[in-house]
């Protein structure tokens, strides 16, 4: 017969396997993914670990789950799993739900157009298929989305909708660009938030010098200058757009082209940094009517046509 110290001993024993098994780090070499798909018992999400050679012991995975009374607590969804895991902190991340972020950026300069294809990413149920009808009607927007999206990272899960996640986006730029809207210089030449954030995505895409660019152009706008900026042209063509632009394409009949037509184009496009909004809520003031590219990221700032040609010459004539 065993005596109690035996049966003390065993116990111990007992403990202590259990210990070790349930401390002991999950066999993985490198990071993963690990799916609990919806429905699933703890039984089978046990059985695939302990096929996958992730635990040693799926009876024990099982066993220390009902001991802590969280066998019925494990949450769908995806779970990345590190090399430093173990059977207990699995457990903890499986019931407190702590699944695996994915992320989808929109940057600085995206047009709608290219916002779409963005539905494809790995994880997103695609709700719009790039009908910009339907994404108008999903997020209740009226007239035009372009430039109408915060540029940021956006954290989801697998089976995200594509909507949810615009219209995050969408939300985000209004908040915050209706607060900016608010801290705005005053005798701007524009009414409306929508006609800065235009003004923003043309600076978006001139340069470094923000402030001083958006001065430029809101000294143009004060004199009913063109803004002739490359950027609304490069807009205008479209796909037709070959990475040069030529004197036909300054000529193009285009509400977008400011070459052609006064004041700001019809709408933003792309878009805009907090950077960029603030620089056209409030730019700094100059007499410069003209820049151009010094082909080094900045640009030579001109007050008069005379001065602004002969920085052309020498910065971008005599420098080919």
């Amino acid at each position: 017969m065993f005596s109690l110290r035996n049966i003390a001993l065993v116990i111990a024993s007992l403990l202590t396997s259990f210990l070790l098994v349930t401390n002991q780090k999950i066999s993985i070499h490198e990071d993963f993914i690990f799916e609990i798909k919806p429905g699933s018992s703890l039984h089978e999400v046990a059985n695939e670990l302990n096929e996958r050679d992730l635990i040693l012991s799926s009876f024990i995975f099982k066993l220390n789950a009902k001991i802590h009374n969280i066998d019925q607590s494990i949450k769908a969804g995806e779970y990345l799993l590190s090399t430093s895991e173990s059977v207990f902190t699995l457990q903890r991340k499986f019931i407190e739900g702590k699944f695996f972020y994915r992320k989808l950026q929109l940057l600085e300069g995206m047009t709608t157009r290219d916002i779409l294809n963005l539905s494809k990413s790995e994880g997103i149920v695609d709700d719009i298929d790039n009908d910009l009808e339907k994404l108008k009607l999903k997020l209740d927007i009226n007239g035009q989305t372009e430039g109408l999206f915060f540029p940021d990272t956006f954290y989801y899960h697998k089976g995200d909708l594509f909507s949810s996640l615009l219209k995050r986006a969408f939300e985000k730029q209004q908040t915050v660009y209706f607060d900016l809207w608010q801290l705005r210089q005053e005798d701007l030449p524009y009414s409306s938030l929508i006609e800065a954030i235009t003004l923003a995505s043309i600076i978006e895409k001139e340069g470094l010098e923000k402030e001083m660019i958006a001065g430029v152009f809101i000294n143009r706008l004060r004199k009913n200058m063109k803004l002739q900026s490359d950027p609304t042209v490069i807009y205008a063509l479209g796909s037709r757009f070959d990475g040069n632009i030529t004197r036909s394409h300054l000529r193009i009949d285009n509400p977008y082209n400011t070459y052609r037509h006064k004041g700001l184009p019809p709408g933003p496009i792309g878009l805009v940094s907090l950077s960029s909004i603030k620089a056209a809520l409030n730019p700094q003031q100059s007499d410069f009517l003209y820049f151009v590219s010094m082909n080094n990221g900045f640009h030579k700032f001109s007050k008069t046509l005379e001065e602004h040609n002969q920085a052309v010459l020498k910065y971008q004539i005599n420098a080919r």
